[in-house]
This record gives structure tokens, C-alpha cells and sequence, in this order.
């Protein structure tokens, strides 16, 4: 008797186990999410080379932008650039006042944009990074 109360207790966990306590609605909701599940799966597993292709093609189309960086490797200097416009101004560093200089970029040439105030006029002073040369000046008089 203790064997056959084993033997149908077995009988029930494998029941349990099939299913076959469920209705016939939660089966098929059970199996929906069973078959939705490995889709996911298979949606990961071959979505990852089109993530990689997508990844390649993305570094491909940014690597010439890093040309778009400037650099200072190349060209005269901050220094110079200021000692420049402060030359030609006829003003020494100590006189001028608010000076900065900044490297930019005005139709595919680098220069530096040098700007200061003297005693009663505003200075701006573009040089060309490459050459030292004033491309631009503007001066501005100030209310003093």
C-alpha cells in the first residue's frame, strides 16, 4: 500500500508537470508565450550582425571628421599670432588689456583670432595660423 500511494503521488507530479491540470485556454497562453519568447531569442541572436554592420559603417562615416579637429601641431602659435597683432597695433603686452586669442577655422583655413583693448581702441586681429600673416583687422574706438 505505501508503494501504490507513492506510484499515484508520482503519477500526479508528472501530470502537474505536462500541464494536463490547465484548462485548455491557459495551454494555448502558456504555448503563445513559450513561441514569443523564442522569437526574442532568435531576434537577439540574428539582429547582432546588423548591429555590428550598422556599428562599422557608423565609424567608417565619422573617421574623416577627425580631419575637422584642429590641431596645433602645424602651425605658428598662440604666441606669435599675439605678438603680431601687438606689433602691429604699436601696443606691448602690458598696455593691452583683455586679450585673447582663439584659434578658428573661416573657409577651410585656420587662424587666430586675436582681440585686445588699447588705451581709447578695441583691436581684432586675424592671423593665419600657417603663415603668421594678418589676414583681417578691425579696430573700434572706445568711449572713454
Amino acid at each position: 500500500m505505501a508503494s501504490g500511494g507513492k506510484h499515484l503521488k508520482k503519477q500526479a507530479n508528472n501530470k502537474r508537470g505536462s500541464g494536463a491540470h490547465l484548462s485548455e485556454k491557459d495551454r494555448q497562453r502558456a504555448a503563445r508565450r513559450r513561441s514569443r519568447s523564442a522569437n526574442r531569442r532568435g531576434r537577439l541572436r540574428r539582429g547582432a550582425p546588423q548591429m555590428i554592420v550598422m556599428l562599422l559603417l557608423c565609424i567608417v562615416m565619422i573617421s574623416p571628421l577627425r580631419s575637422c579637429i584642429i590641431s596645433d601641431s602645424d602651425y605658428v602659435g598662440y604666441a606669435a599670432a599675439r605678438e603680431t597683432a601687438l606689433a602691429d597695433a604699436g601696443i606691448t603686452q602690458e598696455k593691452a588689456a583683455d586679450l585673447s586669442t582663439e584659434m578658428i577655422k573661416i573657409d577651410d583655413t585656420v587662424c587666430y583670432k586675436v582681440q585686445f583693448t588699447g588705451t581709447v581702441t578695441d583691436y581684432r586681429y586675424i592671423i593665419d595660423a600657417k603663415t603668421g600673416l594678418i589676414i583681417g583687422q578691425n579696430f573700434y574706438r572706445t568711449e572713454g
